[in-house]
């Protein structure tokens, strides 16, 4: 069965393949009724089933031919090797039939955190990273990525400016109908005076990510929810590699509104996960990664933003609340600007 095009949108239970439905009850039991949700960024199916007796279960089917349905299968593949102190629900069972990639997993209680993220939520999402760096490290799934491979091509962007005079690629992009990173606004009179450092800096990435911790690799608010007790939980594995324990502290720091709070001191607090090398080299090329959407054409494996009709997330598995990207062209969340910034103190640039 052919997928729908690039951020199509969602279907209904109803419209999946009737082998795909009945592998599905024949291992759930008969299914009373579906709740779609319209969050994240894949198409296809995403909902709650409620099955007889009143089970409810989360349920993302997607087309076998999809260019992220690699995403899915590795999500099957992690979700179901990690052990039971890893605050996560539970996946149920994966399958495929009849051109479709189906996941099953328990419902997540709760919601999706705030932003700017609140005190107590903040604190929910470090405590979840501290719990899962023990029974991560070493990696209990063979193969994946590393962090560096992961990245590859898309931390690099400091280097090409510097290289470029500030228009890095510009012909490359307007072969690839993309705007000059020139355009963007986030790329300041302070980057530009220190894209040279910048570039130095962002040499150093791939030598201080190496390790032997399974990472969740996506920890943006919108994959992680909190239930009512403060207990957070991440959800989909799709993005996960190998790599040092404090990576996903950097990727949680560098993506997120955090408001208030000074992300070096929480990067720096003992309590944290992992042995942290200065983080200059990891936010210089995450910080580069965070502008390269306004110039540069997506590196390997780099998800597209969808169209704004697409672009929603789920307050919880049962709730909805508009994406904060809002309009058409994709734009720097807060959060994505503020990491701009605190890459000057983190690579040790002053001015």
């Amino acid at each position: 069965m052919s997928g729908p095009a690039r951020w199509g949108p969602r279907r209904d239970w109803a419209d999946l393949p009737a082998p795909l439905v009945a592998e599905a009850e024949r291992r759930l039991g008969a299914v009373r009724g579906f709740e779609p949700r319209r969050g994240g960024f894949s198409y296809g199916v995403l909902g709650v089933l409620t099955l007889d007796g009143g089970r409810r279960v989360f349920v993302k089917p997607t087309p076998a031919d999809a260019d992220h349905a690699g995403d899915y299968r590795s999500e099957a593949v992690i979700s179901a090797a990690l052990p039971a102190e890893v605050p996560t629900p539970r996946l149920l069972f994966s399958c495929e039939r009849d051109g479709w990639v189906l996941l099953c997993s328990e419902e997540a209680p709760g919601r999706v955190p705030h932003e700017p993220w609140r005190p107590a939520e903040l604190a929910a999402a470090l405590d979840l990273l501290t719990a899962c760096a023990a029974p991560l490290t070493p990696a209990p799934v063979d193969g994946l990525p590393t962090v560096a491979e992961r990245m590859a091509g898309r931390c690099e962007l400091w280097h090409a400016l510097a290289t470029n005079g500030g228009a890095a690629g510009d012909g490359d992009r307007a072969r690839a109908g993309a705007p000059g990173i020139g355009a963007a606004p986030e790329m300041g009179a302070w980057e530009r005076a220190h894209l040279d450092r910048l570039a130095a800096v962002e040499r150093t990435w791939t030598s201080l990510v190496t390790g032997d911790t399974l990472l969740h690799f996506d920890p943006r608010f919108d994959n992680i929810v909190i239930d009512a007790h403060g207990t957070a939980r991440y959800v989909d594995w799709g993005r996960a590699c190998v790599g040092p324990a404090w990576t996903d502290l950097v990727c949680l720091l560098l993506e997120s509104d955090l408001g208030t709070p000074d992300p070096e001191e929480i990067f720096t607090a003992p309590a944290r996960p992992g042995r942290r090398p200065r983080a200059g080299g990891r936010a210089a090329g995450g910080a580069g990664r965070l502008l390269d959407p306004y110039g540069r054409p997506p590196g390997p494996r780099a998800r597209p933003a969808p169209p704004a009709a697409t672009r929603t997330l789920p307050a919880s598995h049962t709730e909805l609340a508009p994406h904060p990207l809002g309009g058409g062209r994709r734009r720097a969340r807060p959060g994505a600007r503020r990491g701009l910034r605190r890459v000057r103190r983190w690579c040790g640039v002053a001015g």
